[in-house]
């Protein structure tokens, strides 16, 4: 079974190879209301960048059905592929396409091919998508986060711990930012959480989205992607200290 979406008139390529249930429902109701013109939810920044990306990319993201790492996969390519007509995405349910999982030698899944050849495996949103394909957003980036005034607080790491602390700090008036290379951290991989105060159980995606949204309600600058490298303290009392990033930036405090 295969089915594809698009608009009238429309330039968009996208199909689902399989029946899209069980934690894929939501990417296809997602998919159908974006292709129909539904504003995504994802910061205008990315969006621009997707839909100026050149190039001719044809993905293929092996998903199941019981998979919770999948969605996140599928959803990111769907959107991609509406913004721009260069994308195709195809999401195939690797259960009923056992012949192709064998000849690739799939042994995990979300497992992402693009033109033919392995693109990545495991969890990614946009943002990690774009820095794999736009191979010079790092530098561009790098030169945006130097140029960013100091902050009074910045929080490095977007766990719960950081996202407390963001809240914390942001909630007093004080100038907040949180660099992370995942916003949730590890809680992105765990699946069954239990016994957080006030929560009997839940997962951790649905968590960190939680904490994400909850930070985004103050005025805090959340810098995704991003990997300190080193610390540089103040030179002198009052000062201001400095946290080198891998990609060559750098943020002070």
């Amino acid at each position: 079974p295969s089915f594809a979406l698009n608009r009238i008139g429309g330039n968009i390529s996208l199909r689902f190879a399989g029946i899209p249930m069980g934690h894929e429902f939501t990417s296809l109701v997602l998919a159908l209301l974006q292709v129909g013109g539904h504003p995504s939810k994802t910061a205008p920044e990315v969006i621009e960048q997707i839909k100026n990306i050149e190039g001719d990319y044809t993905f293929e993201t092996y998903f199941s059905l019981s998979c919770q790492n999948c969605p996140d996969v599928v959803q990111a390519l769907n959107l991609m592929a509406v913004l721009n007509p260069n994308i195709r995405h195809v999401a195939i349910d690797g259960a009923l396409f056992q012949g192709e999982v064998e000849a690739r030698q799939i042994m995990s899944v979300p497992s992402i091919y693009l033109n033919g050849e392995l693109f990545g495996q495991g969890r990614m949103g946009e943002e990690e998508i774009l820095a794999k394909l736009d191979t010079g957003a790092s530098a561009r980036d790098a030169e945006k986060l130097s140029a960013k005034e100091a902050f009074d607080v910045l929080v490095v790491g977007g766990g719960p711990a950081g996202a407390a602390a963001a809240i914390y700090a942001a909630r007093k008036g004080i100038r907040t930012g949180v660099a992370a290379e995942r916003f949730g951290g590890q809680v992105l991989d765990t699946m069954a959480i239990e016994n957080f105060i006030s929560v009997n159980e839940t997962e951790g995606p649905k968590l960190a989205r939680a904490l994400e949204n909850h930070v985004r309600e103050y005025d805090v600058d959340i810098m995704n992607l991003q990997r300190a490298a080193a610390l540089i303290p103040a030179s002198a009392e009052g000062g201001l200290h400095e946290i080198k990033l891998e990609n060559g930036g750098s943020l002070k405090a």
